[in-house]
């Protein structure tokens, strides 16, 4: 005997900011905001990130995966792009660009979503806390609300 049901299952998530009008032109503009090919390989951090996924799957990434903070991610592998989109609260944030420094390694690039940083005064600190993560602040799309994160260069001990 099958039933149905009209409520939703426990836990779904809510709807998503990506839809599948937009999600064509936002991939298109990370990658452009990052100067990277739509094939790249790219890691998207944050809670709701399936619907980030599928566009970038649907524009020709060739390898796309998805981390939550604070979860294990066990198959390591490095990438082009980490994607940070939706997080809660500062110490998630410090962790996502840990990750994403680490999987990015000496040349890849982090673009951090100004609206995965909902939290009062978040953004002001980003280029602190970026830093102590091994990255640098390298561009702004204002219009966004979207940064884009390198490896920071090493400087030089004074002797």
């Amino acid at each position: 005997m099958y039933q149905s049901s009209d409520c939703k299952a426990e836990g779904e998530p809510p709807s998503s900011p990506v839809s599948d009008d937009t999600d064509g032109a936002l991939v298109d503009r990370v990658m452009a905001i990052a100067h990277l090919p739509q094939t790249a390989h790219v890691a998207v951090i944050g809670h709701h990130t399936l619907p980030f996924v599928v566009a970038l799957l649907r524009r020709g990434c060739e390898g796309v995966r998805s981390l939550r903070p604070g979860s294990a991610a066990p198959d390591c592998e490095p990438v082009d792009l980490a994607w940070i989109v939706d997080l809660q609260d500062e110490r998630e944030l410090d962790e996502a660009l840990r990750a994403a420094r680490w999987r990015t390694g000496k040349r890849g690039r982090v673009v951090l979503e100004g609206a995965a940083c909902a939290w009062r005064s978040a953004l002001a600190a980003v280029g602190n806390r970026a830093l102590a993560a091994g990255l640098d602040i390298v561009s702004f799309d204002h219009v966004a609300r979207r940064l884009v994160l390198a490896p920071a260069p090493r400087l030089a001990a004074a002797a």
